[in-house]
């Protein structure tokens, strides 16, 4: 057994992120129905093996914005809102029938920053996600963006899958993207660039290795995943981040598929040392 598959197998709640490549076709706007039933079929594991898992899924926008002509040029700000009001429907119909064949149902819950960091209002989502998990439902969980503003907006999914898995006290989030993990380069632009497997501390050198995104309808990239890393590691919490393009993705994690894992600090007690003193991994 991998040390990750052992993490993976130890937790009591899990985060999951889905990304917005990974759900929607990015030619079409199609939601991706044979991938995601086996991602479903991955979290049914999970339930049967008596863990708890959310997930925070993107997508919304990639779905709806198929309803707006312009191809290359980015939506704007009410075109996205409204893109994230239709495709947000598409996609909990989406979970709701790959669920249902499994039998279990869904709650959506949709987040702005105040809800996180509001203390009145981040007990109430905790609460709703507890009592979700207590009855069966899997608590799936988006941005607002149609209603949310500048001031408001988190930004993007995973720094919110964080800022959730932190509020749930999660055992470990699982980001999938499309891409394997944190490379010293990206490996588009250099082919000997290499995978980093493990992360103790997220120091300048780290930040130094994140691109950034030029997707029209996805907020992230390795720098917000980062970001999210931080989060999570202050929390305790174990972050990783793997390509999930594949079917049954978080099998293929739990089976030494190729990713980052970012060790919290609660895990190794020599992290929180070697980040005050900027030392390297040994």
């Amino acid at each position: 057994m991998t040390a990750i598959a052992s993490v993976v197998l130890s937790a009591r709640r899990l985060i999951v992120k889905i990304g917005s490549a990974l759900i929607a076709d990015g030619e079409t706007g199609d939601i991706r129905g044979p991938w995601l039933e086996t991602m479903i079929e991955d979290v049914v594991r999970f339930f049967a093996r008596g863990q708890q898992v959310i997930i925070v899924t993107s997508g919304a926008v990639a779905i709806g914005s198929r309803h707006f002509k312009q191809v290359d040029s980015p939506l704007r700000n009410e075109e996205r809102q409204a893109a994230a009001a239709i495709g947000q429907v598409r996609l909990m119909l989406a979970f709701e029938q790959s669920l249902k064949h499994h039998g279990y149902g869904l709650g959506q819950l949709l987040l702005t920053d105040e809800d996180l960091s509001n203390p009145h209002r981040a007990l109430n989502v905790r609460s709703a996600v507890q009592k979700l998990l207590k009855v069966g439902a899997v608590p799936i969980v988006n941005e607002n963006d149609p209603v949310a503003t500048a001031w408001t907006r988190v930004g993007d999914n995973d720094r919110l899958a964080a800022g959730v898995a932190q509020l749930v006290q999660a055992d470990i989030l699982i980001l999938l993207s499309n891409v394997d993990g944190l490379f010293t380069e990206d490996p588009h632009d250099n082919p000997l660039a290499h995978l980093i497997t493990k992360v103790r501390c997220i120091t300048p050198e780290i930040e130094a290795m994140a691109g950034h995104t030029t997707s029209r309808n996805s907020s992230g990239g390795m720098l917000t995943k980062l970001m999210a890393a931080k989060i999570a590691m202050e929390a305790g919490c174990d972050m990783i981040i793997a390509k999930g393009s594949n079917s049954y993705p978080l099998a293929a994690v739990e089976n030494g598929g190729p990713s980052t894992w970012f060790v919290p600090f609660a895990r190794d007690r020599t992290n929180r040392n070697m980040c005050a003193n900027n030392l390297p991994e040994p």
